[in-house]
């Protein structure tokens, strides 16, 4: 028994089907892609953040969405470390709320 379902389509974003929905969530433009080694696990910690603080999916998708934009634009897999504070101000300058 699943809450949902996750379908990451890279540049195409990610689709969340969840309660006989499906949530679009849109992939958060880069200037310069550097490398996607870690993009997924970046993916994932964002989605565990949501999760684990309660969000709505729509709202965990889009911080999952923007971790991997923020792990891409880093060279190596663990070599990006963002404050909060830094996370919460992109995040509402590519979606228009904060979290």
């Amino acid at each position: 028994k699943v809450d949902a379902l996750v379908v990451t389509r890279g540049e195409h974003g990610s689709e969340i089907h969840t309660g006989g929905k499906r949530i679009d969530i849109p992939c958060v433009p880069v200037e310069k892609v550097v490398d996607p080694t870690g993009c997924g696990d970046a993916f994932r910690a964002g989605m565990m953040h949501g999760l684990s603080r309660g969000y709505d999916w729509e709202t965990t998708g889009r911080i999952a969405s923007l971790m991997g934009a923020i792990k891409i634009i880093h060279q190596g897999g663990q070599n990006h470390a963002p404050s909060l504070a830094e996370i919460e101000e992109r995040f509402e300058q590519a979606f228009g709320y904060r979290f």
